[in-house]
């Protein structure tokens, strides 16, 4: 008897949007302190957009992982 487990595509996804996450917030947290000089930098767009990819990453990660019963 073989035991093939496969890793599921959406794993997969989850850590790439947590990784692209973290770099976004990092990103995010230092143009609190140096903003781009746009038009809606007030907003801090990086910043929000990573903290939703690290939350659906971490879904995705947590909810997908292998061996999970």
């Amino acid at each position: 008897m073989s035991d093939n487990r496969e890793i599921s595509i959406w794993f997969f996804c989850g850590i790439l949007m947590l990784a692209y996450g973290a770099v976004l917030v990092l990103t995010g947290l230092f143009e609190l302190h140096n903003p781009p000089p746009t038009v809606l930098a007030e907003l801090h767009p990086t910043l929000w957009w990573g903290v939703l990819l690290s939350v659906l990453g971490g879904f995705y990660t947590i909810r997908f992982r292998p061996g999970k019963a």
